[in-house]
């Protein structure tokens, strides 16, 4: 699976959509590359990236972190 795949297929999730991080549908429009408000796709890309790249789990979680201290 791509990079982009697998965003989608966390993004096609009923949660994200129950919670109001989503509209039905609306994941059909976000791309890898393309900016992003959203801080919890921008973490999901994070995660992504790390997996793909057989990062530590202590390093994705280290910029996941570093990520959502930045933003506030």
């Amino acid at each position: 699976m791509t990079k982009e795949e697998l965003l989608r297929s966390f993004l096609e999730d009923e949660l994200l959509i129950d919670k109001n991080y989503l509209k039905k549908g609306e994941f059909e429009k976000y791309k890898w590359a393309t900016p992003n408000n959203q801080k919890l796709i921008e973490v999901l890309k994070t995660a992504i990236e790390g997996q793909l790249s057989n990062e530590s789990p202590l390093i994705t979680e280290k910029k996941i972190n570093q990520f959502l201290n930045k933003q506030t």
